[in-house]
């Protein structure tokens, strides 16, 4: 029993005296966030518009980070920081812009919601009528009537 508390204290007083003596381990380093994350997103936004990843269904933060040789903590981080969503979220963002422009384009057309999911980057009619109702407060064929109006 004698041993228990003394071994308990000894343990105790290492990792005190660790965190104590090794606060180098806790810094955060300047190199590892090398650009502000505003001027990162801008840049973020241009090669999403320009080269228009969004449309993958498959897209994942991985392959975004690949492409333009960016940390995948750093982007997650960023997008959070610039725009308060997760990295879904904000791809979704581009997706029903790009839903919105369509239906704008051409609201004569009668329009299949499935293309059109496709078209934008969903893998399905329900998770794109999902987002968008989160988004308009409206579904999409009722954005579609009021656009043909």
């Amino acid at each position: 029993m004698r041993g228990r508390k003394y071994t308990g204290k000894w343990m105790t007083g290492y990792i005190k005296g660790w965190l104590m003596t090794e606060p180098v381990l806790f810094v955060k380093k300047d190199g590892a966030y090398p650009e502000d994350p505003e001027d990162m997103m801008i840049r973020m936004n241009d090669l999403m518009v320009k080269e228009r990843f969004f449309k993958n269904p498959d897209l994942t933060i991985g392959q975004l980070c690949m492409e333009t040789n960016t940390n995948r903590a750093y982007l997650s981080r960023s997008i959070h920081r610039t725009f308060g969503s997760n990295f879904s979220k904000w791809v979704n963002l581009f997706r029903i812009e790009e839903a919105k422009r369509l239906m704008r384009q051409r609201p004569e057309k009668k329009m299949d919601l499935f293309d059109l999911a496709i078209e934008c980057g969903f893998n399905s009619v329900r998770s794109f009528s999902r987002v968008f109702k989160a988004k308009e407060s409206c579904t999409p064929k009722q954005y579609l009537r009021n656009v043909k109006k």
